[in-house]
């Protein structure tokens, strides 16, 4: 009898042990690496997790402008608040990133209203996916005991991000949570980066590092673009597929890989959210040339494009560069070489029959 005490005992002894590595696991995450001195616009991926709209997610994120939101997801500016979002659907959140003691985390929200009922596990798992640890909640908020939270308070939820340039080129970072049985190479090929920058960046050296159910920082290549770096709203990064309003709401920027991995900017038509109307968007000395107009000379191409804003002017600058394609002679070249040894093999044949018949 005592001898299978002893045995319980053990067995509850191993069962201990697994139940709080695996608490600590949970109870960890990667941090984000940031020490750029600026903030950017970053996003992170909401994976809902009943149905849903987007209104409620715009309200859940404290997402200022629907219109960002549907960028973000290059969704038409004709979808509705109350659009359904079915669950387990991802959802691409745009946030303000800041940068404090090398980390990045979210600036100026969201902010969460505890509901009855609710602890900060559930807050951090459900409501916000996964995209962040009730540690992490709890001391962004300075609560000692997660266990003593009351219904009405609200908290800060510190939503990882990042500002940095990496490898010396401007990115979108993207917190991606990670799915169970995932690996780096098979993240790296569907966000279009490599596995070394991936690891590098989240501080993973063993496969076993990649957490399931946790972000990770994506790197997302960025259009270049005009902006100068005195504008507000520098640097302006959007990524493939995706487009972001600024000038106060008053231009409209797209980046598509298709067009060279350039910005493409133009008046949004929109109600400008600081000013009583847009400013002039017209380019100097361009003979008339507005924000996204574009002229060519032969293969010469100039085009109006955005440079940023302050407090009461909108900056343009004109653009050039060839719209002519470059001529690839080699192919032809290749067939007319193929034509010329044609003929000179038909004509060593027939010397060589010719000798043959001679002899």
């Amino acid at each position: 009898m005592r001898k299978r005490n002893m045995g319980f005992s053990k067995l509850f002894v191993i069962i201990l042990g697994l139940l709080l590595a695996l608490t600590l696991d949970h109870c960890t995450a990667q941090e984000f690496r940031c020490s750029s001195p600026s903030s950017c616009r970053a996003l992170v991926g909401y994976i809902t997790v009943n149905n849903t709209n987007l209104g409620a997610i715009q309200s859940l994120f404290n997402v200022s402008s629907f219109q960002s939101l549907l960028g973000a997801n290059d969704l038409p500016l004709s979808t509705p608040r109350n659009r359904t979002i079915a669950a387990r659907q991802l959802i691409r959140v745009p946030i303000n990133c800041a940068c404090y003691n090398g980390t990045g985390t979210s600036s100026g929200g969201p902010t969460y209203t505890i509901q009855p009922g609710d602890g900060l596990y559930h807050i951090a798992a459900e409501v916000f996916s996964q995209l962040v640890l009730f540690p992490q909640i709890a001391a962004a908020n300075n609560i000692s005991n997660p266990d003593l939270i009351a219904a009405g308070d609200t908290l800060q939820i510190p939503l990882p991000c990042s500002c940095d340039d990496i490898d010396g080129q401007k990115v979108v970072h993207y917190a991606h949570v990670v799915e169970p049985n995932s690996t780096l190479p098979e993240i790296a090929q569907e966000f279009g980066t490599n596995e070394a920058t991936l690891a590098r960046i989240n501080g993973i050296t063993a496969q076993n590092q990649l957490k399931a159910e946790q972000p990770i920082d994506v790197p997302l290549k960025a259009c270049n673009s005009s902006v100068r770096s005195d504008s507000l709203d520098f640097p302006l990064l959007a990524a493939n597929g995706t487009y972001v309003f600024t000038a106060n709401g008053c231009v409209r920027c797209t980046c598509e890989a298709a067009n060279n991995w350039t910005l493409q900017c133009e008046p949004s038509q929109n109600r400008p959210s600081r000013w009583e109307r847009c400013p002039s968007m017209q380019c100097e000395d361009s003979q008339g040339l507005s924000l996204g107009n574009v002229t060519t000379s032969g293969c010469s191409r100039t085009t109006c494009s955005y440079a940023g804003f302050n407090n009461s002017t909108i900056f343009t600058t004109l653009v050039q560069d060839s719209s002519c394609t470059t001529s690839t002679p080699s192919n032809d070249v290749s067939r007319i070489n193929l034509k010329w040894d044609i003929v000179i093999i038909s004509v060593l044949l027939s010397l060589h029959l010719v000798m043959l018949e001679t002899i």
